[in-house]
């Protein structure tokens, strides 16, 4: 493990590290938010279910044309940097919000600052890897910004919990390591220059890469076969707010359980993402290890359905965190496998895109059918969707 760290290119360690103190910051707050709606303010399930839709699905949609832009200006630190500001930013706004259309306006700048960052980020991560160490520089970023996550719910846990529930106070503490992240982006990452820039052309004085519909073809077909099974995977995919309000209201446990719940979740995501992207590379077969996520995560549908005790939930916890890892980090790898070098941010974007469909939809039947009957029930379905992804990944095996 210590050699391939050390072959991992120093900007790709940078970003690694700038999503560690990035998911830090969003975990602190996003781990107690729908507790401090449905408790505090008196927010419904449907609503809070809607909400976490249409903040993720934004931040996809943005994340679409940050990854264009990226490829256009061949410049990816300036637009990773505005995100990371603009979520920075947010922090504040999220500690004074009082309100659902309050929390509502925090939210949406804080996701545009993700999705603003996130496309970039990962296009220069795939920049700058090299062509045998693609997937584990991928796992090893994604391990960082989930080792973040796990720091971030820990301490929103310790700082509630000792605080007296105050969670204003916790999402004060949140602005500190969202500063951090934003000067480690702009002293430590650097943009990797290509020695034959790609369908380039001179406009005044900066150099851009031209933009064409004939761009969408020669992503190929394989890339949008890839989009279809990463749609179908994402769709049954239950959001955390869900599970945390299902975990507490179930054992009827105190507030500040719900970033302990966070915590478990992410340790597992931490701890498989890059592993998952060295078995991927050494393989050579990014789908067994995304058919090996698809499998944990329905086990973690069936625990969260019959678990009676923590300790079966907490198991549950940590095969959702372990589906996260596997997906984000092997999905990624998979794209920037097989498309062209100068569309990796627009494939990215439009990978990012689906995602935000699915998830809008995903969160939207997650709420509903929460509000509606009840959240077990949202893990019932979950589980039968899921088997969507199986479907489509049996179909679409070896078509190119």
């Amino acid at each position: 493990m210590s050699s391939l760290l050390s072959e991992i290119p120093k900007t790709v360690k940078a970003i690694g590290c700038a999503s560690f103190f990035t998911n830090m910051s969003t975990v602190m707050a996003y781990s107690i938010f729908s507790v401090y709606l449905y408790n505090i303010l008196g927010v419904d399930l449907q609503k809070i279910g809607l909400l976490d839709g249409v903040i993720d699905a934004f931040a996809f949609v943005i994340k679409v044309f940050s990854g264009v832009i990226s490829d256009f200006f061949i410049n990816r630190k300036l637009l990773i940097f505005i995100g990371a500001a603009c979520m920075a930013i947010a922090k504040p706004i999220e500690a004074l919000a009082t309100t659902y259309t309050h929390w509502f306006y925090a939210k949406i700048l804080d996701r545009f600052g993700n999705g603003i960052q996130s496309t970039p980020r990962d296009a220069i991560v795939g920049d700058w890897a090299q062509k045998h160490l693609k997937g584990t520089s991928f796992g090893m970023r994604q391990t960082l910004g989930a080792a973040g996550s796990v720091i971030g719910a820990l301490s929103s846990f310790l700082l509630l919990l000792y605080s007296g529930d105050n969670f204003r106070f916790v999402f004060w503490m949140a602005s500190i390591p969202a500063c951090a992240s934003v000067l480690l982006i702009a002293f430590c990452v650097k943009d990797k220059k290509h020695k034959k820039p790609i369908n380039t052309e001179v406009i005044g004085k900066k150099v851009v890469r031209r933009i064409a519909l004939k761009d969408i073809k020669n992503l190929g077909v394989k890339y949008w076969l890839t989009m279809l099974i990463a749609g179908t995977y994402m769709l049954a995919k239950v959001t955390e707010s869900i599970v945390v309000l299902h975990i507490i209201s179930r054992f009827h446990l105190p507030f500040h359980y719900g970033p302990a719940c966070i915590m478990c979740y992410q340790i597992a995501n931490s701890l498989i993402s890059w592993p998952a992207g060295i078995l991927s590379d050494k393989l050579k077969s990014r789908d067994t290890v995304i058919v090996c996520g698809l499998i944990i995560f329905i086990l973690s549908d069936l625990l969260f359905i019959f678990g009676t005790n923590l300790f079966v939930i907490a198991i549950g916890l940590m095969c959702l965190g372990g589906y996260v890892g596997i997906s984000q980090s092997i999905f990624h790898a998979r794209i920037v496998d097989i498309v062209p070098v100068d569309l990796k941010g627009t494939a990215i974007g439009i990978f990012n895109l689906v995602c935000a469909c699915s998830l809008f939809l995903s969160g939207s039947i997650a709420g509903y059918i929460s509000n509606k009957y009840n959240t077990t029930t949202t893990f019932v379905v979950s589980a039968i969707l899921s088997s969507l992804s199986f479907a489509v990944l049996y179909f679409t095996k070896g078509k190119k």
